[in-house]
């Protein structure tokens, strides 16, 4: 569609909507979701591609439901510089009434790394579009389809739903939920607004493993039993990173292998778990009350391991202070860099921290890439620990163009390492070290002596079976200044 068809409907010289016209892409495409008040309310939702906005129209509310299948009108395209309108259309005109912003932020297309890949305009011709939202109230994966036989009469009519992730909620509190201009806030207020529940004395035998034959890496030859021996094991080092953090559990009940075995994300604490393990009862975005588990002791952590639990993901943040992170991450992520390229991003960026007398720490992802940590003793909160993030990301870039990217898409990023710092955001969980990766090869999140990051470095050496050997081998543990600037951080709000 072209943005003729936007311009004939609409006289200029009575509503005050942007007239058709170039615009300048964003560095990173943006999206927006305009609550539209004309002859019925709709929610018209709009993607950047090829310098315009592609537009639907969808009747009610976007859901992070997955359960929840909206009906979506495919409209004209919009200028780049409808994203940013709100205002009242005149009676008479076309639209006519109230527009609001409902939300707003960047998203990602998925299609673009599937194995034929695809621009966004390109899967909307073929009727199946992937994406990812990194918005206020629409957060991770969703997808536009095309409804059965295609356009009916003049209406392209899709299906706009939310996919399974991280971030997917049930849908029953939609009729309560918070109004408009407070949605924004949930979750900086939750910080305010939490409670920790009340637990009883762990028993005194700990927790039990069942089923510990279960192979749980096959390819490995790695058990249940080995797992939860691992984290027995590895937990004095592991618990200050999880203590008093709300987190989110990756389970994998039957194992690491293919599609046919469950693999899913756990932040809610079921109510037949032991009461001896502590809960914060926080709000999600969508104000649905969810019970995090706190890992505040071995007990926990192993009965959590016996769940299926091979992945535990913390929130930068401890329950005294929810506002305010500990310590921000950066995250080096080769894709198709190489390892070389991706410790020259990593020793650049500890050279920019230096200038600034900001000490860096450094481990595994656990994964392919690296993980740089610095603390954060100031006392603004995550807004100003995630821009200045972005501004130290900016110069390694600037610094490395050829090696270092801050583009999202793995497509766009060709053979550059992209140095994250998304999730740098209240309610955002990263990997912490010491954990094992939910991968074959069971490799371990392990932190590192900057002397020991060169090039042929290998991350995959730091598993479950070789882990312990290099710990015996250390004669410091790199993290532990780190976990220091926990202990003397600025004074912790008390949690009501």
């Amino acid at each position: 569609m072209a943005l003729e068809q936007y311009q004939a409907k609409r006289d200029f010289h009575k509503t005050p909507e942007p007239e058709a016209g170039p615009g300048k892409n964003h560095r990173q495409p943006i999206f927006v979701v305009q609550e539209h008040h004309a002859s019925r309310l709709h929610y018209d939702f709009r993607l950047e591609a090829d310098g315009v906005l592609k537009s639907w129209a969808i009747p009610k509310e976007p859901s992070l439901d997955p359960s929840q299948k909206r009906l979506a009108v495919h409209v004209e395209d919009h200028p780049l510089a409808y994203a940013t309108f709100h205002g009242r259309i005149p009676e008479g005109q076309y639209g006519a009434g109230t527009v609001k912003i409902w939300d707003h932020g960047t998203y990602e297309n998925l299609m673009a790394d599937k194995p034929v890949p695809q621009s966004v305009s390109e899967a909307i011709d073929s009727g199946h579009l992937e994406f990812e939202l990194h918005g206020k109230k629409l957060k991770g994966r969703f997808a536009l389809i095309r409804m059965h036989g295609g356009k009916f009469g003049k209406k392209d009519n899709w299906l706009f739903t939310k996919m399974r992730d991280e971030l997917a909620r049930p849908d029953a509190d939609s009729e309560t939920k918070p109004a408009p201009e407070k949605t924004a806030r949930a979750k900086k207020t939750s910080a305010r607004t939490s409670r920790l529940s009340k637990t009883s004395a762990a028993p005194p035998d700990g927790a039990v493993l069942t089923h510990g034959d279960k192979l749980m890496y096959p390819d490995d030859g790695i058990t249940k039993a080995d797992v939860f021996e691992y984290y027995r094991e590895i937990s004095r080092r592991l618990l200050p990173f999880l203590s008093d953090r709300p987190v989110t559990l990756e389970r994998l009940r039957d194992g690491v292998g293919g599609a046919d075995k469950p693999h899913f994300w756990q932040k809610n604490t079921p109510s037949q778990y032991p009461d001896w393990i502590p809960r914060i009862d926080l709000r999600s975005v969508a104000g649905k009350s969810v019970q995090y588990a706190l890992v505040n002791n071995q007990e926990t952590l192993l009965y959590l391991v016996n769940q299926g639990a091979l992945t535990f993901h913390i929130w930068l943040s401890r329950v005294a202070d929810l506002d305010h992170p500990d310590f921000v991450l950066f995250d080096l992520d080769p894709s198709e860099a190489s390892f070389a390229d991706t410790v020259a991003v990593a020793q650049t960026l500890r050279e920019l921290l230096k200038e600034k007398d900001q000490e860096a720490f450094l481990k595994t992802s656990g994964k392919s890439g690296l993980h740089v940590l610095v603390p954060w003793q100031e006392p603004s909160g995550y807004d100003a620990a995630r821009g200045w993030a972005e501004a130290i990301a900016e110069q390694v870039v600037e610094a490395l163009p050829k090696q270092a990217t801050l583009e999202r898409s793995k497509t766009a990023r060709g053979k550059r390492v992209y140095v994250d710092v998304m999730q740098n955001a209240l309610g955002h969980h990263v990997v912490p070290p010491y954990v094992l990766r939910a991968v074959p090869g069971a490799p371990v999140s392990t932190p590192l002596h900057w002397r020991a990051l060169t090039p042929e470095l290998d991350p995959a050496q730091f598993n479950l079976k070789t882990i312990f050997n290099r710990l015996k081998r250390q004669k410091s543990d790199p993290l532990a200044p780190l976990v220091r600037s926990f202990t003397h951080a600025r004074p912790a709000a008390a949690v009501r």
